[in-house]
């Protein structure tokens, strides 16, 4: 009968977590190995973790890293040379992803500057215009005009028993006072006097195109008998 074994594999290990490792085995702090060799603890993080992009220069980089792996009792010239594959695999990886990114950028761009888009995006413009300018001209038509009453003041009080009705509409705007239609000039303006009768009288103006709304404002007007003097 065959027995069978099964062994776990394990994965490569990159040069960062060889040279952790290595520490680790001779019982080296990270700050501790950075005193030893004289260099800034900051680098010995940087290469255990792998971070080509914060490293310095590639000379700089590889004293610092033969010094590094000297300390760890490493072949200086088979580290580096990990390091060069590595470094070197990570800045294709770099530039793939960049070309990716670039493409991706351009697919978007393309897809915006396609003729088919822009003559899709041309004709919605001008829709939405047609429609704009159909809504404004339509709320033109039947919104109510204007009306303004210069006289009389709101809750006027007189003791004449006549009083001037001053205002000012649009053209062409039908304007009536109690349901009387009155004319107006070329510019809208209005002038008409009324007869008043004692204590209150209320009067109404109103304004109206010919399919709009009406527009009315009312106006109060209070007709006190003089008092004679003693």
């Amino acid at each position: 009968m065959n027995s069978f074994f099964s062994k776990k594999i394990s994965s490569i290990q990159t040069l960062g977590e060889k040279l952790t490792a290595h520490r680790q085995s001779l019982g080296l702090s990270q700050d501790k190995a950075a005193r030893l060799i004289n260099i800034n603890v900051r680098y010995i993080k940087l290469f255990e973790k792998n971070n080509y992009r914060a490293l310095p220069a590639d000379v700089y980089s590889k004293n610092i890293l033969k010094r590094y792996a000297e300390l760890l009792k490493l072949n200086p010239h088979m580290v580096i040379e990990t390091f060069n594959k590595e470094e070197l695999l990570y800045q294709k990886t770099q530039k793939a992803k960049n070309i990716l990114e670039v493409k991706w950028w351009h697919k978007i761009v393309n897809f915006f500057l396609n003729p088919r888009f822009i003559k899709y995006v041309i004709v919605f413009i001008v829709l939405a215009a047609v429609i704009y300018y159909l809504g404004w001209s339509v709320n033109r038509i039947i919104s109510a005009p204007p009306l303004d009453i210069i006289s009389p003041s709101e809750n006027f009080i007189t003791t004449e028993r006549q009083v001037e009705v001053i205002g000012k509409t649009q053209k062409e705007v039908n304007v009536k006072i109690n349901n009387q239609a009155i004319l107006t000039d070329l510019d809208g303006n209005f002038k008409i006097t009324l007869d008043l009768q004692n204590n209150l009288n209320i009067i109404k103006i109103s304004a109206q195109k010919k399919h709009s709304k009406e527009q009315i404002i009312y106006r109060q007007v209070i007709v006190k008998e003089e008092e004679l003097a003693p």
